[in-house]
């Protein structure tokens, strides 16, 4: 399973200007792509646009990736004229829940943390420690983390719940867990949003 996260900074007011092109434009285009399975965008509480894209592996990543590049520029370019901030690596954990659809009914918590150790210290404390109580909490979705292939000293984290109260709730658990297990030396940045386009791969 390979992710992709994109942020477009300080553009979160032009999500309503968005969503009916991504959602006519761009989803099909995704849908189309081998190996895909899943498609969110989201305004963060701190005002950017972010976006999160599954795939089953890199390759299908890497050539589904070029397509949104080339159809951003061709027919968003008014709107997100500059490039995204782009993170994405194989992810190391994840799990979607049974009711996974394609429904926006979702709230996403993206957390990046910089400066962890390398995956053979950090995966095995994630799997005992947070990624229980990452996937235990009311209202879980879908959970993916990663560390961006970029730079591997950043480790991220993709949380899906069905509404924000439970996101709120399950992050503070999440940190306090990071926090107490010393898994990551620094508190996360985090983007938090309503998913405002989702649709998921036809099984």
């Amino acid at each position: 399973m390979y992710v992709t996260i994109r942020k477009y900074a300080d553009k979160g007011s032009q999500l309503d200007k968005l969503v009916p092109q991504v959602r006519d434009g761009l989803v099909p285009l995704l849908r189309k792509a081998q190996g895909f399975k899943g498609y969110c965008a989201f305004a963060s509480e701190d005002g950017h646009i972010a976006s999160v894209s599954i795939f089953d592996h890199r390759d299908a990543a890497v050539r589904a990736n070029e397509q949104v590049r080339e159809w951003v520029v061709a027919k968003l370019k008014d709107l997100l004229p500059d490039p995204p901030e782009v993170m994405a690596g194989e992810a190391l954990l994840h799990k979607e829940a049974h009711i996974q659809s394609g429904s926006p009914d979702m709230f996403v918590t993206v957390r990046i943390y910089e400066g962890v150790g390398s995956k053979e210290e950090v995966l095995p404390k994630v799997r005992e420690h947070a990624y229980p109580v990452i996937t235990g909490t009311p209202g879980f979705r879908g959970y993916y983390t990663f560390l961006d292939e970029r730079d591997s000293s950043r480790g991220v984290s993709v949380s899906l719940y069905d509404t924000g109260q439970h996101a709120v709730e399950a992050n503070e658990q999440v940190m306090a867990v990071m926090r107490d297990k010393r898994i990551a030396p620094n508190p996360p940045s985090i983007m938090a949003g309503q998913v405002a386009v989702a649709t998921a791969a036809e099984h």
